[in-house]
């Protein structure tokens, strides 16, 4: 049991850390070639600080664990909202968003319903599904690369910066990223048989909550860098990758899955409330240390439930 504590530990420092090169590597590329700041933490940050999951799911995959990689899914975005978004309000009296902001809300909870309704019913999503999600997705990037460029970037020193250099620093995250998340499930797994406990509530605790760290330390960082919509375009990017990213590599790996059968009721209906939750309170501009401590209450309440 220490055994399996120890390398849960280890693993998860290492593709902490690994995550965290990916990202600040990424952020001066996206400086290189002028990519707006919005599409840095809707995409390259989010994708950045998804790269766990990525990775957890396809790990789990080959481990034949598809109750991780449901219970990953959904305890991630639950966690994203509940926590990371519980973090990021806390220090905010008022969220500032921008009126074309509006469309990449509205987005965000089209493609949360869409998953809800997936999740809701049985049945299975196979490449047919896959095409549709990546074909939503595309739509989405479309949108949102059509956007004009913000007045104000996300400032990085780019002196004696080699590309070449910045990109053997991202792909070394990704090899670091790719070992450290084999090993963090193989080991989380373990801890199913020592407990007792179902796959799927591992997934939707320790993994997700592990996996969830990043979006957790880049929030932290927006927040002190007073780029509180790039927290935003963090965890908006990071649930919609999650919902495209491993339910695509599920299909791919896996050639169907299905969540229904996989997923417990509250969960199912935790995921639409949070992603509801999230919408109203970034449409009407909602912060402060009440709504704050009352989403991380929630999730302690929540994750709490799942072992009793």
């Amino acid at each position: 049991m220490i055994e399996s504590f120890i390398g849960v530990l280890i693993s998860l420092i290492i593709l902490i850390w690994s995550c965290d090169l990916a990202i600040k590597n990424s952020i001066i590329v996206s400086q290189i070639y002028k990519i707006r700041p919005i599409l840095v933490g809707i995409f390259i940050i989010a994708i950045g600080t998804s790269l766990p999951e990525f990775a957890a799911t396809f790990q789990a995959l080959k481990l034949n664990s598809v109750g991780i990689v449901a219970g990953n899914l959904v305890g991630s975005n639950i966690a994203n909202i509940l926590l990371v978004g519980g973090i990021m309000l806390y220090p905010i009296t008022k969220l500032v968003t921008e009126e074309k902001d509006k469309s990449t809300f509205l987005f965000f909870l089209i493609f949360s319903i869409t998953f809800f309704i997936f999740i809701i019913f049985n049945f299975d999503l196979e490449y047919l599904s896959g095409f549709f999600l990546f074909g939503i997705l595309c739509v989405f990037i479309f949108f949102e690369v059509r956007k004009p460029i913000d007045d104000v970037s996300t400032k990085v020193d780019l002196r004696n910066s080699s590309t070449y250099i910045i990109f053997l620093k991202i792909l070394l995250a990704f090899v670091a990223l790719f070992f450290s998340s084999k090993y963090f499930i193989v080991y989380a797994k373990n801890l199913t048989s020592i407990f007792g406990v179902a796959e799927t509530t591992i997934g939707i605790t320790i993994v997700a909550f592990g996996t969830s760290l990043p979006e957790i330390i880049a929030t932290i960082l927006s927040i002190v860098k007073k780029q509180n919509n790039l927290a935003i375009g963090n965890i908006l990017g990071s649930n919609i990758a999650n919902i495209f990213g491993i339910t695509l590599i599920a299909i791919l790996i896996n050639g169907s899955i299905n969540f229904y059968e996989l997923l417990g009721y509250v969960d199912k209906w935790l995921f639409l409330a949070t992603s509801l939750l999230f919408f109203v309170i970034i449409s009407l501009k909602i912060a402060g240390k009440l709504i704050s401590l009352s989403l991380i209450l929630a999730y302690i309440i929540y994750f709490t439930f799942l072992y009793l």
